[in-house]
């Protein structure tokens, strides 16, 4: 008898009385196999389903972390370069004082948040400036692997080190270290130590459920930082043990993956999917908790298997019932036969949510699965209306539904179930119509998607970013883009749609110079990056950080990130780190190193170079007399009057108080001598004040030239004019004083 037609089973074991002994051992033997191989497949594409939700998940998070973790140390190896470019510049400039180098780590070190200390050591290892410094000698760091790697580098770039005990904090930190250089030779190393529990707290800001875990290892498995809330153990840094099947899987695998182990740190089974950096020697492994994935599907196979085995059980006393009797046989039988059919229609679909609706919408079966999805109980279900828990559908409605729905009928439909606890979920339904004893019955499976959905939402808010623009660019033509891209560049929605990429730069040598770099590049490495100046809509420039990865051979992913604010804030930062910030007028590192080029000019061009070196007479009267404020208006009118009476080639510094010192330059002998005077005079005329007060102060002056046939510096013309300008003051006699 074929199992697919219970009743024709009853039929021909009327006809065959004699026979029924054996049809009844086949068939129930036949049953059992049949109940088992399809309770084997429900249960199993079901835990297929429950470990792909908690791959996806754990492939979400660790997708995450890396993108945070990754632009956290972008973002420290940003200004580590920006910082190595100020100080090489100062230390060739001979301007570099202690106290200078200290203010410029100081100033970066307030740029980045939660780091440990920014420090710079000499070329011999000694730590000599930077925050946080201990008392007593300089710490010493020759002896560190990084710094030899440092020293020995070919080329500057940005190494991390660690995870490793920090030698003043005796935490355990990350290094990330770039070598300086002065005049071609190594002049030390500069470093930023970002403790290790500040990635403990960036993955603690993630809502993780208990025993997931996120963490940070060194592609060596040194552990740098691990979150895992519930846990009992969260490992120690430096710990290197993993899983055997870590081992294996990153074998095979070293970039991506996922795999399902016992975790080495704290013996919990969890589905883990990794990450490895970019650009940096690191990979993020993102876990979850198998208990929490698969304790719903334990609960499933028993509900499934218990009914599994009780319909074995039912056609086993329906059969002993029909050798009893041949009248109750047939009943008992046919009543099989419908319950079977039901069943089977039940087992066929996702087991999930498992529930049955008659013609006027009402629950007349369900399994276990399907009240705990809703937060219910079987006894508050049973006989309620569709209409209770679809969020969106009224009675009307789903009576209008099942009016035209037939046997035979399968959907598929998103829809949102409202648990008794009030709550709106996203589920997959999953529906089948059979008509059985003449009545039309729907066979349902839902299954929760709410977190699944979540996630992608999740992805989907990552792409259409408003700070980073994310393109796809196929024969140089943009085919697609997010917004972020269109607001970067001051396009309108739709605007960029099909345009081609030469409208994003500034000329044509510009486009074919960046083709030509960027799609060469390509063919060798896996992705691009550099920072290109390029043009808005308005024409005005941008600053970009620009990225690229190839799709094909045709087509490249682009990323865009505006930085022009950096680069403004970074110009900012170096202009304030030569000028003096009350008269805006250059100050002693940036005058130093204009007096060396006007000497080596002099010297090629057999002219002299003056040095003027003023104090001000009277200036500490008028500043205890009026107070600070009326002193510093003072000092930029006399700013103003020495940059006004100088030529444009000439330079105004003030080094510090009221001293001045004035550079003039390609002179002829004696032809200082009548700038200075007329100088000495702008300074000798009353000045107004805010407040309407007059005030009036004179000069001291030391004058220092060079002479084309000696080796003077910057330095000692400096100091010449100085002690000129004292001797002046003891004197009181001429305005100046010529060295």
């Amino acid at each position: 008898m074929p199992l697919t037609d219970p009743q024709a089973f009853v039929d021909r074991s009327a006809r065959a009385r004699r026979r029924v002994g054996r049809w009844i051992t086949l068939a129930n033997a036949a049953i059992a196999l049949l109940l088992g191989a399809m309770v084997w497949q429900v249960l199993s594409a079901s835990r297929h389903s429950y470990e792909d939700q908690a791959r996806d998940v754990s492939a979400g998070l660790a997708a995450v972390a890396k993108l945070n973790v990754e632009g956290e140390m972008d973002r420290i190896d940003a200004v580590i370069q920006a910082t190595a470019a100020e100080v090489e510049r100062q230390l060739a400039g001979g301007g570099a004082s202690d106290a200078l180098l200290n203010e410029v780590l100081q100033s970066r070190y307030r740029l980045l948040r939660d780091i440990e200390a920014f420090r710079l050591t000499d070329a011999q290892g000694q730590v000599r400036w930077g925050t946080a410094l201990p008392a007593g000698a300089p710490t010493q760091v020759a002896d560190r692997d990084y710094f030899q790697q440092a020293r020995d580098a070919p080329q500057p770039r940005t190494i991390v080190a660690g995870p490793l005990r920090s030698r003043v904090s005796g935490n355990w930190v990350l290094a990330f270290v770039r070598p300086l250089q002065r005049e071609g030779r190594f002049a030390g190393v500069i470093y930023v130590s970002v403790n290790a529990e500040h990635f403990r707290q960036l993955f603690g800001r993630y809502r993780l459920e208990p025993l997931d875990a996120i963490t940070l290892r060194r592609d060596d498995r040194r552990l740098v930082a691990r979150v895992s809330p519930g846990s009992a153990a969260q490992g120690e840094v430096g710990d290197t043990a993993v899983s055997q099947e870590l081992l294996s899987q990153v074998s095979a695998n070293p970039r991506e993956g996922s795999f399902s182990s016992r975790v080495a740190v704290d013996g919990e089974m969890r589905t883990t999917t990794y990450r490895a950096m970019d650009a940096w020697p690191f990979v993020v492994y993102a876990g979850v908790s198998n208990e929490r994935f698969l304790s719903p599907w334990r609960a499933q196979a028993a509900t499934v298997g218990a009914l599994a085995a009780l319909v074995w059980l039912l056609c086993a006393v329906a059969s002993w019932a029909v050798y009893r009797a041949d009248e109750r046989r047939h009943r008992a039988m046919g009543a099989l036969a419908d319950q079977s059919q039901r069943l089977r229609a039940l087992l066929r679909v996702a087991a999930d949510g498992i529930h049955i609706i008659d013609r006027r919408g009402r629950l007349i079966e369900m399994s276990d699965s399907f009240a705990e999805m809703l937060r219910s109980t079987r006894e508050r279900l049973l006989g309620r209306h569709v209409s209770s828990w679809d969020a969106n559908q009224n009675e009307a409605a789903i009576a209008a539904w099942l009016a035209k729905v037939k046997a035979g009928d399968r959907q598929r439909v998103d829809v949102q179930h409202r648990r008794d606890d009030g709550q709106v979920i996203d589920v997959e339904l999953h529906m089948s119509v059979a008509e059985i004893a003449g009545e039309l019955l729907v066979f349902s499976t839902g299954r929760d998607v709410t977190q699944v959905r979540r996630l992608l939402k999740e992805q989907s808010a990552i792409l259409e970013s408003d700070l980073v623009g994310i393109a796809r660019i196929a024969g140089r033509v943009i085919t697609w883009h997010n917004r972020a891209v269109a607001r970067i560049f001051g396009y309108g929605a739709g605007e960029l749609d099909g345009l081609p990429a030469r409208g994003l730069y500034s000329d044509d040598d510009t486009y074919e110079a960046m083709g030509r770099e960027l799609y060469t590049a390509l063919e060798t490495q896996a992705q691009y990056r550099a920072e290109l100046r390029m043009r808005r809509k308005g024409g005005e420039a941008v600053w970009i950080d620009f990225g690229a990865a190839r799709l094909s051979d045709t087509e490249i992913f682009v990323m865009a990130i505006d930085v022009t604010a950096t680069k403004a804030a970074h110009e900012a930062l170096a202009h304030a780190a030569f000028h003096d910030a009350l008269t805006q007028l250059p100050n002693r590192a940036l005058l130093y190193d204009r007096i060396e080029q006007a000497l080596a000019v002099a010297a090629r061009e057999h002219k002299h170079v003056a040095i003027g070196y003023l104090d001000l007479d009277g200036f500490k009267a008028v500043n205890d007399t009026h107070g600070h404020d009326a002193g510093d208006q003072l000092l930029a009118e006399v700013a103003r009057r020495l940059v006004a009476g100088v030529r444009p080639a000439d330079t105004v510094a003030r080094i510090g108080g009221d001293e001045f010192v004035v550079l003039l330059t390609a002179l002829e002998p004696g032809e200082w001598d009548a700038i200075l005077q007329r100088l000495g005079a702008s300074i000798e005329r009353p000045v107004r004040l805010a407040s309407g007060t007059v005030v009036s102060v004179g000069a001291s002056m030391g004058v220092a030239t060079s002479r084309p046939d000696e080796a003077a510096t910057a330095f000692e013309l400096v100091e010449r004019a100085d002690h000129q300008m004292l001797r002046r003051k003891r004197d009181i006699r001429p305005h100046h004083r010529r060295a």
